[in-house]
C-alpha cells in the first residue's frame, strides 16, 4: 500500500505587477518562478568558495595599493633633469639558487615583483646576477675581484666597456667606474646569496693569487689526469706463428692515461693527422707550450699578488629577506603565505626605498658583532644573522647533497667501465656488436672524457657550493673588513621625494577693446 499523497501546492499566480509583460512575450513559467534559498551543502559550497575568492582579492589589491604609495614616495626623483653625458645611478643584484628548489630563478622573480618598481619609478639602474647552480654566484664573484685586483695592479686593461680612450663621449676611465660602483648598492636577495657574497669576499681579497688568470677547467683537467678512470688492464702476450715457422709476440697496447680537456682531444687528433701544425711545429710540441697547466721551469718561482688587507671600500649593502618555502612539510605555510603577499610587497617595498634614498654617506658600518667572538660559530651575532630563520625550512634533500652526489658518482663509474669495456672490444675486433649496439653504437672515447669531464665539474661545484650554503656553516668573514662594509638604513615614514608641480599654461593676454 502506498503512503497518502502530500498535497500538492497549487501553481503560483503572476503577480499583478509582471502581468504586463506577458503581453511582452516573456513565457508564464519565468514570471511564476520562485525563488529560494539551495541547499545547505550549495549553501556550505558556495560561502567557502566567495572566502577565499575575497581573500585572494583583497591580499592583490593590498599589494597594488602598497606598491603605489611607495612608488610615488620616489616617483619625483625620475623627474629630475640629467645632463646628457650623466649615467644614472646603479646598483647590483645577487640571487643564488635556492637550497632544495630547482628552479633557480625564485629570487629573481621575487625581486622584480616587489624590489624593481621602485627603483624604475625612480629611474635606477639594476644589473641582476643569479647564480644557477650551488656556489655559481660565489665563484662568479670571486673571478670578478680577482680580475680587479690584476686590474688595479696594472696586469690587466681593464676589459669593461667604460675604459677611457675610446671615441664615445659616454665612456668612463678606471676611477670614474669605481665610484660609479660606490655611489650604487649592492642587494642581496635572500642568506643563500648573502653566504656565497661575502666567501666571494673573502676567497677574493683575502687570499694570494697568480699574477695570470688561471684557467680552473685546466685545473680540474690536470687533477682528473692522476687518477686511473680510463685504464684497463694490459692482456696476457700472445704468440702469433707465421709462415716461415717465426713466432711473433701480440700485446694490445694500454691507451693513454693523460686527460685533456675535449676540445684539445679534438685538435690534436686533427694535428696528427697532418703530421705538423699550420706552424710546421709538432704537435706534441705545440700542446706543451699553449697548455696554461704545461710544466714550467721549477727554479723559475710563480708570482702572486698577496691578500689585500684592509679590502676596499665596497658599495654600501641593502639585504632582502627572502624564504622560498619548498618541501611538502612547508605546504601548509604555502597555503597561508598565498593569501598574504602583502607582507611580501611591503619588504621589498621597504628595500626599494632604502635603495633609493640611501647614500654611501648616511649608511650605518656592518656590524659582525665583538671581535673577540668564535668566528666558526653559528648563529653569529647581528648583521652576520640576517635571515637565518629561512635556514629551518630547507626541505630534508638538500642535506643529503653530499650523499647523493657520491651515489651519482658511483652509479656513473660503473657505466663507463662498461661502456669503456663494450667500446674498446668492438674496435679491436675482439667480438661482434650486438643488435642493440648496431642502433646506438658505443661513444668514443673523446665523448666519454667530455662528458665525465662535465660531470665531474657539476659534482665537485655542487659539493663546494653546499659547504657554503649548509645550515651550519656560518657567514664568511674576516675582522680586517671592519670599517670597509656598510648598510644601507630603513627610511622613515615621511620621507619622500616631492614632484614637481606641473606647468601651468599660459593664459592668453586679453585686450579690452
Amino acid at each position: 500500500m502506498t503512503g497518502p499523497a502530500k498535497p500538492t501546492e497549487p501553481p503560483r499566480e503572476i503577480p499583478k505587477a509582471l502581468r504586463p509583460l506577458v503581453w511582452v512575450g516573456i513565457p508564464e513559467g519565468v514570471l511564476k518562478w520562485k525563488p529560494r534559498l539551495p541547499s545547505r551543502n550549495w549553501c556550505i559550497f558556495w560561502t567557502s568558495v566567495a572566502a577565499v575568492s575575497y581573500l585572494y582579492y583583497e591580499d592583490r589589491r593590498q599589494c597594488k595599493k602598497i606598491m603605489e604609495e611607495y612608488k610615488e614616495r620616489v616617483r619625483g626623483l625620475s623627474e629630475d633633469v640629467m645632463h646628457p653625458l650623466e649615467h644614472p645611478r646603479k646598483v647590483y643584484v645577487y640571487t643564488a639558487k635556492y637550497p632544495g628548489d630547482d628552479n633557480y630563478d625564485v629570487g629573481v622573480r621575487y625581486f622584480k615583483r616587489y624590489v624593481k618598481p621602485i627603483l624604475v619609478a625612480a629611474a635606477v639602474d639594476y644589473e641582476i646576477t643569479s647564480g644557477t647552480k650551488y656556489g655559481n654566484l660565489a665563484r662568479e664573484l670571486r673571478e670578478r675581484i680577482h680580475e680587479r685586483r690584476r686590474n688595479l695592479a696594472g696586469l690587466e686593461p681593464w676589459t669593461t666597456n667604460t675604459v677611457a680612450g675610446t671615441s664615445l663621449p659616454t665612456t668612463l676611465s678606471p676611477a670614474q667606474y669605481l665610484q660609479r660602483e660606490l655611489d650604487g648598492a649592492v642587494v642581496l636577495i635572500g642568506r643563500p646569496a648573502f653566504k656565497e657574497w661575502a666567501w666571494a669576499l673573502r676567497e677574493g681579497w683575502g687570499t694570494s693569487i697568480p699574477t695570470t688568470r688561471v684557467d680552473r677547467d685546466e685545473q680540474l683537467a690536470s687533477a682528473l689526469s692522476e687518477d686511473t678512470a680510463f685504464e684497463e688492464h694490459v692482456p696476457e702476450s700472445k704468440t702469433d706463428i707465421q709462415e716461415d715457422g717465426s713466432t711473433e709476440e701480440i700485446t694490445h697496447p694500454a691507451t693513454a692515461q693523460g686527460f685533456m680537456l675535449p676540445s684539445q682531444i679534438g685538435l690534436q687528433s686533427l694535428q696528427q693527422k697532418s703530421g705538423k701544425t699550420s706552424f710546421g711545429v709538432p704537435p706534441t710540441a705545440v700542446m706543451t707550450q699553449n697548455q696554461p697547466g704545461a710544466p714550467t721551469d721549477p727554479t723559475v718561482p710563480e708570482q702572486l699578488l698577496p691578500p689585500v688587507a684592509p679590502i676596499p671600500a665596497q658599495p654600501p649593502i641593502c639585504f632582502v629577506d627572502f624564504t622560498n618555502l619548498v618541501g611538502w612539510r612547508n605546504i601548509p605555510r604555502r597555503i597561508v603565505h598565498f593569501f598574504n603577499h602583502r607582507s611580501d610587497a611591503r619588504r621589498g617595498a621597504e628595500a626599494g626605498l632604502s635603495i633609493v634614498l640611501g647614500t654611501k654617506s648616511d649608511a650605518r658600518e656592518f656590524d659582525p658583532g665583538m671581535p673577540d667572538r668564535d668566528p666558526d660559530a653559528a648563529p653569529q651575532s647581528s648583521d652576520l644573522d640576517w635571515g637565518i630563520n629561512a635556514e629551518q625550512y630547507y626541505p630534508n634533500a638538500f642535506n643529503r647533497t653530499l650523499q647523493d652526489i657520491v651515489r651519482y658518482r658511483k652509479d656513473y663509474y660503473e657505466e663507463l667501465r662498461k661502456e669503456l669495456q663494450a667500446m674498446r672490444e668492438i674496435q679491436r675486433g675482439v667480438r661482434e656488436p650486438t643488435k642493440y649496439e648496431q642502433r646506438n653504437p658505443p661513444r668514443n672515447e673523446v665523448e666519454l672524457r667530455g662528458e665525465r669531464f662535465d660531470r665531474e665539474k657539476m659534482w665537485r661545484n655542487s659539493e663546494q657550493g653546499y659547504e657554503i650554503l649548509k645550515p651550519e656553516a656560518p657567514v664568511s668573514w674576516d675582522d680586517t673588513w671592519r670599517g670597509s662594509l656598510r648598510v644601507l638604513q630603513p627610511r622613515q615614514k615621511e620621507e619622500c621625494i616631492p614632484r614637481k608641480p606641473a606647468p601651468k599654461d599660459e593664459e592668453p593676454d586679453v585686450k579690452s577693446s
